[in-house]
């Protein structure tokens, strides 16, 4: 963790206590609820472990409108939620009062904003995050925490599966009837039956397994079991496809400009997702399918998929974690330690279990 990020979630601790000395949560408070701010600055797949939150909330207040602040790129994946009343990505967007503030990943303006801003409630990841340091658990029950001493006891969970299995709250995705029938009208024109998503790219290069690798689980897919890879990716991210494509020209290439939930409803209708730690990765978890999550430099447990036909690769060395910038290693980056014979075996597993 970066030394500015430090002091921020340092000085969100002292920001929630002050405000908690002075607020304390009752039955009563519960019902006067009527406006809720979530602050969420993150990406793809940190946003995708925070879902839940607003559920939690707006079943906690159903009375209140509930504010997403988050960044533009991030905002087709949960413009749908039900539980989110609206939802804005600029902080000058954000007027008024609101009577509970949750800070799930902020920064300074949204830090001094809020003192004020906020009229009753305060919740911060800094302070959770405290608690937890050196044991620090799945996101999804980092996220849950934040919010946990807002609920009341009917409302909590003891972990994470059971906010995983929860009846009303657990993390889920709303793809809209036009996204699902543009993902649909996506597999057709791609000709596919039998599909596997696979996105071979990650924020970091010390996240990336080598295309090459990608290239012959592809192959082995496609000779083996008859399932075409549908290969992802961004504008960005091109070259890594086409040196792909080059290698397995079996392969299909999808670079999208279609909405997230667009790429989650093709998921849900694929054999597998594999991929790097990425968010990708997190939204085929939420889609409930097969999964092999491949691991770098990533923190362990932090982001590994949670699903019950999900598994993940991941040499944990001793450096880790690290900045995931420079690879201190003697050899050769974790990521790279990943054979290829390794994930044909777990994806034998996951097929032969379908």
């Amino acid at each position: 963790m970066a030394l500015s990020e430090k002091w921020l979630y340092a000085a969100n601790m002292v920001a929630t206590k002050i405000n908690s000395w002075f607020n304390k949560s009752t039955f009563q408070e519960c019902t006067k609820i009527e406006s809720i701010l979530v602050v969420k600055l993150d990406e793809i797949g940190d946003m995708a472990t925070s879902v839940h939150v607003f559920s939690f909330l707006k079943k906690q207040y159903p009375n209140a409108k509930i504010t997403l602040l988050c960044k533009p790129f991030v905002k087709s994946l949960i413009q749908n939620d039900p539980n989110i009343d609206f939802i804005v990505t600029d902080i000058a967007e954000v007027n008024g009062k609101f009577d509970i503030w949750v800070e799930l990943r902020g920064n300074w303006k949204t830090l001094f904003k809020s003192l004020l801003h906020c009229r009753k409630f305060r919740a911060d990841r800094g302070s959770v995050r405290f608690t937890q340091r050196g044991n620090q658990p799945h996101e999804i029950l980092t996220n849950y925490r934040v919010i946990e001493h807002l609920l009341f006891e009917g409302q909590k969970c003891n972990g994470i599966n059971e906010i995983l299995e929860h009846p009303f709250c657990r993390p889920t995705l709303y793809p809209s009837i036009e996204e699902i029938e543009l993902a649909n009208q996506r597999i057709a024109e791609f000709g596919l039956t039998r599909f596997a998503v696979i996105h071979p790219s990650a924020r970091r290069i010390l996240r990336q397994w080598p295309a090459e690798r990608f290239a012959e689980i592809a192959k082995f897919l496609y000779a083996e079991f008859q399932i075409t890879p549908l290969f992802i990716g961004t504008n960005d991210e091109v070259e890594c496809l086409n040196k792909i494509k080059n290698i397995c020209n079996e392969s299909k290439i999808w670079v999208s400009n279609d909405s997230l939930l667009t790429l989650y409803a093709v998921m849900q209708q694929s054999e597998l997702f594999i991929g790097n730690e990425s968010g990708p990765l997190q939204l085929a978890d939420l889609a409930n399918i097969p999964c092999v999550g491949l691991f770098g430099p990533g923190v362990k447990d932090v982001f590994y998929p949670q699903n019950k036909r999900a598994t993940v690769i991941h040499h944990v060395l001793e450096c880790n974690p690290c900045d995931q910038i420079n690879c201190t290693s003697t050899s050769k980056p974790c990521i790279e330690r990943i054979e290829v014979e390794a994930v044909k075996i777990e994806l034998k597993k996951l097929l032969f279990a379908k």
